[in-house]
């Protein structure tokens, strides 16, 4: 004999809060991972604040999604000052953040044999994005995040592994693992679940980037270097923003309530552990 699922009654309170509008706040919008998160949450009545440093690609997605919910910042993470305008704008245009989704970062090949002025300031520079800036923008968010907030880092699968000529990027997203455990740590006493995203290979401009300069170095063609990576993954693709987006839902969603701390790989089994 089947059996019925059984439903427990809400109160009424938990129907109203799970009504209730979130402010989110999303780094990094304007493309990508952060575009098709922003897009995901706009199916759903929340409140956006979209920032990145490309304003007026921020601008078309925000009058997509409809400016009286959607709103664009420029912010870059190099820039403290951008940071503090934008928190306190979104802030004072929707209230305190319930949900912040740290995507933002960049990418530059830091190779060991080139101990140059130039590698060194791309290092710098990518460690003061990436990290630096990460944390400037998670503490300035959480200081006013209230009780059942959430933060998701938008982290990568070289949080787990390495890869040559990327010291820097690679540094800065196992860096980022350890600030999630850290901050989690620290604000789940507040009510404060904080949790970090490994994608894998993403389809998004960054990737293709990134490919371009593999099939440069290696003197293949895109094409080809794309195929040579996929060989080695399980499931023979690349990820969807959408998939990513899709997560980072369940995560900031009362599914994810239980969830703090974690690293949670999207790998398409680059990453078995």
């Amino acid at each position: 004999m089947a059996m019925e699922t059984v439903r427990l009654p809400q109160s009424a309170l938990e129907q109203a809060l799970a009504a209730r509008p979130k402010h989110i706040f999303i780094s990094g919008a304007s493309r990508g991972i952060g575009e098709a998160v922003a897009r995901h949450m706009g199916e759903e009545n929340h409140n956006l604040s979209l920032a990145a440093r490309s304003y007026n690609r921020l601008l078309g997605l925000c009058m997509d999604l409809g400016t009286q919910r959607a709103v664009p910042y420029r912010m870059d993470l190099a820039d403290d000052l951008s940071i503090d305008e934008a928190i306190t704008s979104a802030e004072s245009r929707f209230g305190p953040i319930d949900v912040l989704v740290c995507n933002a970062a960049i990418n530059i090949d830091t190779p060991l044999d080139g101990a140059t002025k130039q590698v060194r300031s791309d290092f710098r520079q990518v460690i003061e994005t990436n990290l630096i800036g990460t944390f400037n923008l998670a503490q300035l968010v959480t200081s006013h995040m209230p009780s059942g907030g959430k933060v998701v880092f938008i982290g990568s699968v070289l949080a787990r592994f390495g890869a040559p000529k990327t010291s820097a990027y690679t540094a800065s997203k196992h860096a980022i693992m350890g600030l999630t455990r850290a901050m989690a740590l620290e604000l789940g006493p507040r009510g404060i679940r904080v949790n970090c995203l490994n994608p894998g290979w993403v389809d998004t401009q960054m990737a293709k980037e990134s490919l371009t300069r593999i099939a440069a170095a290696q003197g293949v063609t895109l094409q080809e270097a794309t195929q040579n990576m996929l060989k080695i993954l399980p499931i023979r693709r690349m990820i969807k923003p959408s998939e990513v987006a899709a997560y980072v839902k369940f995560l900031i969603g009362p599914a994810g309530d239980a969830i703090t701390g974690q690293g949670i790989d999207l790998s398409c089994g680059s990453v078995m552990i």
